[in-house]
């Protein structure tokens, strides 16, 4: 016997629930082209009418999607902007994509003075250099008095920081402050070398800087153990720590 159709109402919560994502932003152009990025932006579950977030710019290695494991960040009240790639200027790209942040934080509802530089692999360097050296018009396609780019901390994952053609960390490092570090980095990696974060841990140290180093156990390149719920909780703390206002 054949069954019967029904017609069924459901009462489902109408609040937004999941983070809006933008695609294919243009965050640069050119007569050479665009460079674009992608904006994940959290849910309104904070009350407020219209709340601002703090945003975290990612820098990915060329061979790791990571964006569904950066997703878990939007889920505590982050937003998330991926520039496409970094490999030809990754300097620039970095601050260019940090300026289109600021510019159109009303329109994302972000914060413009709370952006977090974070990279992976070879967008490890962007992230760290730009943090470094956000006094340096060299370095940058905007002029830095305009607008200038100031990030609250940086993040790095397995990273390589020495690119041909591009200055050294060490050269970039102006007069002021440096924020907080966050490096992590796996010891089975067999792609990028885990000296290189212990160097960027030392210098860091040797410059007075706020900073910690976690060495993921056998951990290879490229892993989703940066992105276990633990590790989102350690890098979550991080951020609101150095986010936190007044500071």
């Amino acid at each position: 016997m054949q069954e019967k159709n029904h017609i069924k109402q459901l009462a489902e919560p109408l609040e937004q629930q999941l983070p809006r994502i933008w695609q294919h932003l243009a965050y640069y152009s050119n007569k050479r082209g665009s460079q674009y990025l992608t904006l994940c932006v959290p849910a309104n579950l904070t009350g407020q009418k219209q709340p601002h977030y703090p945003v975290i710019l990612f820098a990915p290695d060329h061979a790791t999607n990571r964006l569904s494991a950066l997703l878990q960040l939007t889920r505590k009240g982050y937003a998330i902007a991926v520039i496409d790639e970094v490999e030809k200027r990754p300097l620039e790209s970095f601050y260019s994509a940090a300026r289109f942040l600021m510019l159109h934080a009303f329109k994302y509802q972000l914060d413009s003075n709370r952006i977090i530089a974070m990279g992976e692999g070879v967008g490890a360097y962007a992230a760290a250099g730009a943090t470094f050296g956000s006094n340096e018009q060299k370095i940058q396609q905007e002029d830095v008095h305009t607008l200038p780019v100031r990030f609250r901390s940086c993040i790095t994952i397995a990273g390589r920081f020495i690119l041909a053609d591009q200055p050294q960390l060490t050269d970039l490092l102006g007069k002021r402050n440096l924020p907080p570090f966050l490096l992590l980095h796996g010891t089975a990696d067999q792609v990028e070398d885990i000296q290189a974060s212990q160097q960027l841990f030392d210098f860091l140290n040797r410059q007075e800087a706020s900073v910690n180093f976690y060495k993921l156990k056998d951990c290879p390149h490229g892993s989703d153990a940066f992105f276990t719920p633990y590790m989102v909780d350690i890098l979550a703390d991080f951020i609101a720590s150095s986010v936190k206002k007044g500071k």
